[in-house]
């Protein structure tokens, strides 16, 4: 599952799907309920996402908490921060050592496609790439996943993202996102949106430099992604994906019953949801291990 517990960014990508920015942060002791639900459940795998996650005051006791031993011994969570890689190298250390998983986002090999759709803070893509070599150079039990969302806009650059990254560090996963048309994507899609044939385009030549890299190619199509997602926003709602919308479906702690726990239940398919994770996020990725 996908806990966004902000919706705040540093940044203003044109594309983003995640929360509006304005939205209230979740508060600690929410956050901290909704991890011990999801421990007691069984819950596999976490995703810490946004807004921008590291802009969280509490985000590194977050990640001990969740990926923290169980106390009858079972397997925590493998747990993901998916940030935009602007926080500092300072902040990360007290969150790097909890981490299964890092993702990235690169979006454009030309520098004017990348800045025309990670806007806010420049250089993005530098900050991003000195965060990837920290990882790789200090914290080599952490596995990387680098995203690139394309659109209209970076159909040239997005396939050739691997070239400004040298073979010491490679990601782990590479995904490549169609770009949806929800929240901040829905406002852009008219000059955004991209169709499904120029995609597969598209992601024929991502193939080809992923296989010339000898890195894993993940992709995200739109007409795949209902049912295989399952969020909770800062407001504490639940927030599925059907028939290619959002769609809220009521606060985390209503749907939780005292005597038998979290009803999962028509909120989500477990299987096509855990197939997505795992296929984002494997256990025993190709690359650098």
């Amino acid at each position: 599952m996908d806990l966004r517990p902000i919706g705040r960014c540093n940044l203003s990508c044109p594309f983003c799907f995640g929360p509006r920015h304005e939205m209230p942060t979740m508060r600690r002791a929410e956050a901290f309920r909704i991890a011990a639900t999801l421990r007691q459940e069984g819950v596999q795998g976490v995703v810490i996402s946004g807004g921008e996650p590291t802009l969280l005051s509490y985000l590194g006791e977050l990640v001990q908490e969740l990926s923290s031993p169980l106390p009858d011994g079972g397997a925590a969570p493998r747990v993901v921060l998916s940030t935009n890689g602007l926080a500092s190298l300072r902040r990360m250390e007290g969150v790097l050592p909890g981490l299964s998983w890092i993702a990235l986002p690169l979006e454009s090999a030309d520098e004017k496609e990348h800045r025309e759709l990670r806007k806010g803070v420049a250089p993005h893509r530098e900050r991003v790439l000195g965060l990837l070599r920290e990882v790789r150079k200090n914290h080599q039990q952490i596995n990387v996943k680098l995203g690139t969302v394309v659109t209209r806009r970076n159909v040239a650059g997005a396939p050739r993202v691997l070239d400004l990254i040298e073979d010491s560090c490679r990601p782990d996963v590479w995904k490549v996102y169609q770009m949806s048309e929800t929240n901040y994507g829905a406002d852009n899609a008219g000059w955004l949106s991209i169709g499904d044939a120029e995609f597969e385009e598209v992601v024929a030549r991502c193939q080809e430099a992923a296989d010339e890299r000898e890195v894993t190619l993940r992709v995200y199509r739109n007409a795949d992604r209902s049912g295989t997602y399952f969020f909770i926003d800062p407001d504490c709602e639940v927030v599925v994906v059907d028939e290619g919308e959002e769609r809220r479906l009521g606060n985390f702690f209503d749907l939780v019953r005292d005597d038998d726990g979290v009803r999962p239940a028509g909120l989500v398919q477990p299987f096509s949801n855990a197939a997505n994770f795992v296929g984002t996020y494997p256990e025993a990725p190709r690359g650098q291990r």
